[in-house]
């Protein structure tokens, strides 16, 4: 199963829009937002397209209520635990969340954003993903990640083009 990954939206519909495009074309079959969505209807075309969308809140995400009707409840006060086929994934929106966390949970899979700026790693048997900033407010390049939940494959992908930046795969990290 695939997932997409997406963090610090900040209504920009367009962007998001096109990340949708993407994760169509990449098969995903789950979204996790890492949040800063800021308005609910950054997330309308996801539920047009009957792309289910997970996530947690952030910072700048005042309508809370608003997200939770345009996701069916899909949101909840990070750090969030969740389970995606057999995967055990610990997400939050601001990584100091998941200080307490993080040792010993057994987590395949940490997520967080906020700092606008993308990351792959690996910490202990866990893929530590930062999918950057979807908005691409910061950097001028907006960015998502899709991790294949079968292979812990990741990649961190241009919105636009989808392009990679920067491929990991688990599969070459020595043990």
């Amino acid at each position: 199963m695939r997932i997409g990954i997406l963090s610090d939206s900040h209504d920009n519909r367009e962007t998001a829009g096109d990340a949708l495009s993407l994760f169509l074309r990449e098969r995903v079959r789950t979204v996790l937002h890492l949040c800063d969505v800021c308005s609910p209807s950054v997330l309308d075309p996801f539920r047009a397209a009957a792309v289910p969308i997970l996530g947690v809140f952030g910072n700048n995400d005042e309508d809370r209520q608003g997200m939770q009707a345009v996701s069916g409840n899909g949101f909840e006060r990070g750090p969030r635990v969740l389970t995606l086929d057999g995967r055990k994934i610990l997400m939050s929106h601001i990584f100091d969340e998941l200080q307490g966390r993080i040792g010993g949970g057994g987590f395949d899979l940490i997520l967080f954003g906020h700092t606008h700026r993308p990351l792959t790693m690996r910490v202990g048997g866990a893929v530590v993903i930062n999918p950057g900033e979807a908005c691409g407010f910061t950097s001028g390049r907006p960015t998502c990640a899709v991790v294949d939940l079968e292979t812990m494959g990741a990649r961190i992908l241009d919105i636009g083009n989808g392009a990679g930046l920067s491929p990991y795969s688990a599969e070459s990290e020595s043990r």
